[in-house]
């Protein structure tokens, strides 16, 4: 047998070994990812409630590797629930998508996180600056206009 025909003998096999590992599993749906966001964003407020300057730094890590994937999953949970055409399949769909994010949220974290940050002078400076940046981002984005989805702004924006 040539080194060639080994080669793609030997990535055959690694393949069917790689698929047989992981299963046959489809992957999760955009409602789970979500949810998965929301669990790991409640860690961060969950762990960092004692050090709120390390946790705001650590949320806008998060955010900044996630942000896109978050509000894709969020797009992609709206429209496959609303490509539900039966009204009682589409709104038994969306209580389930609610109980999910409910279950995974974390109410009590996030105020004990949020009023640790309160307390720290240097993590509400921080938090602060962060939100007045994206702010800043948002506004220059769409020239200063106070809806982001009004429909002249969303063509301006498309034909610059």
């Amino acid at each position: 047998m040539t080194t060639k025909r080994l080669v793609v003998a030997a990535l055959v096999l690694g393949g069917i070994a790689f698929v047989s590992a992981r299963g046959c599993r489809s992957p999760a749906a955009p409602d789970e990812r979500y949810a998965e966001h929301l669990t790991q964003l409640c860690g961060i407020a969950r762990d960092n409630v004692d050090k709120p300057v390390p946790g705001v730094r650590a949320l806008g890590n998060y955010l900044g590797k996630h942000a896109g994937h978050i509000l894709k999953d969020l797009a992609d949970t709206l429209a496959m629930i609303e490509h539900i055409d039966d009204d009682a399949k589409h709104d038994a769909r969306a209580r389930k998508t609610r109980d999910r994010w409910v279950e995974a949220g974390c109410t009590e974290d996030w105020m004990d996180f949020l009023d640790a940050i309160e307390r720290d002078e240097k993590a509400t400076a921080l938090l602060e600056y962060r939100i007045e940046r994206i702010s800043r981002t948002i506004e220059i984005i769409t020239n200063g206009q106070p809806k982001l989805f009004d429909r002249r702004t969303l063509r301006d924006l498309m034909t610059r």
